[in-house]
């Protein structure tokens, strides 16, 4: 295993597995993908993406790590740069705050978050901040970005307690891609659909519409 990989575990141990399975049904999915402007290694915003994970729901990953044209987007409308940041076109709601929108996720889309969980929540940030201090890739765009976004965009296979869909992740954002992510936890109902795209429930897979590239390998 290279070091690079085992970091990349060592973030899913002290996380303690955080987003690998499903833990909640949901009411409803919704109608239009929700967005989450964030970065890898923040650990806010690593506290909503397991919860997205937990409950199965696909988001659109909106890259915003430092040097991204999203925060030069906000700085030029006079829009606040802090992250995560939600927005549900489906009941126009936009949101900051790591636990307002994670309330917002379980009261919208589960049957309500559990209480012991909201209690431990300055326990579940310590441990975010500790797992990101240990791999902070992911955190600044990188000079191989390109200036502009491709016509479609990526779609990625995936689940948040994933080493390998980790790398991944980190790699979108040093090149300050957007993503369409489509969660697969285990018990995901959409697991099947990753079985028909690509022949085997395997993470992370990425598709490239705008190359018609198919892969599963996380360092291809």
């Amino acid at each position: 295993m290279s070091l690079n990989t085992a970091s990349a575990f060592a973030v899913s141990v002290l996380r303690g597995g955080r987003g690998m399975k499903v833990r909640q049904a949901l009411k409803f999915q919704p109608a239009v993908p929700l967005e989450l402007y964030e970065f890898e290694s923040c650990p806010f915003c690593k506290k909503v993406r397991e919860v997205l994970s937990e409950l199965d729901l696909e988001y659109v990953s909106r890259a915003s790590a430092r040097g991204s044209h999203h925060r030069e987007n906000f700085a030029r409308e006079g829009k606040k740069n802090s992250f995560p940041h939600l927005v549900d076109p489906n009941t126009d709601t936009a949101l900051y705050e790591s636990e307002d929108i994670i309330d917002y996720l379980y009261n919208t889309y589960g049957i309500g978050r559990n209480g012991v969980g909201k209690l431990l929540s300055p326990l579940n940030t310590v441990s975010a901040i500790v797992a990101s201090a240990v791999r902070w890739r992911g955190s600044t765009v990188s000079g191989n970005a390109r200036t502009t976004q491709p016509a479609e965009l990526l779609e990625l296979y995936n689940f948040e307690a994933s080493p390998y869909c980790r790398k991944v992740r980190e790699a979108l954002c040093e090149l300050d891609l957007d993503c369409r992510i489509r969660n697969v936890a285990k018990n995901s109902e959409r697991r099947d659909q990753l079985k028909e795209a690509g022949g085997k429930v395997m993470v992370p897979y990425l598709i490239d519409p705008n190359t018609e590239t198919q892969m599963y390998e996380s360092d291809e």
